[in-house]
């Protein structure tokens, strides 16, 4: 008897993946080009788009695939907060990640830290969105 799961049966993380590279790639273009300080907003751009899309590997190649086959929500709530204490670095566009990583990883059970991941996933997206936006505001 086999014991591995078919990739036929579980959902797909690419349209995740790369929706969190979008929502960072948005948001740092937001970031890059509306700080009237920064004197090379390309490289910024760059720079912090390589190390979000970097980092969609281990959160939705590994993080992400084991919180939905794990009971409990250990992980995702992991995710969530590794996403909240991201907001200190937000331009670097790692809130994004982590924050779609723990929506995805938590939604659809009933276990009270997987609920608590969607929203605390949420709730860093939604600050880091707002962050950028304030950053254009200076």
């Amino acid at each position: 008897m086999s014991t591995t799961v078919s990739t036929a049966t579980r959902p797909s993380l690419v349209p995740a993946a790369v929706l969190s590279a979008a929502v960072s790639g948005l948001l740092l273009a937001f970031a890059a080009w509306g700080d009237g300080a920064e004197d090379h907003p390309t490289r910024r751009f760059l720079v912090t788009l390589t190390i979000a899309i970097v980092s969609i590997v281990p959160v939705f190649g590994w993080a992400v695939p084991r919180a939905q086959r794990t009971p409990g929500g250990s992980t995702a709530i992991v995710l969530a907060v590794l996403a909240l204490l991201s907001m200190g670095v937000y331009w670097l566009g790692l809130t994004a990640v982590l924050g779609v990583g723990a929506i995805v990883g938590g939604w659809g059970r009933n276990a009270p830290f997987q609920r608590a991941a969607v929203v605390l996933g949420a709730l860093a997206v939604t600050a880091f969105a707002v962050l950028s936006v304030l950053e254009l505001a200076r």
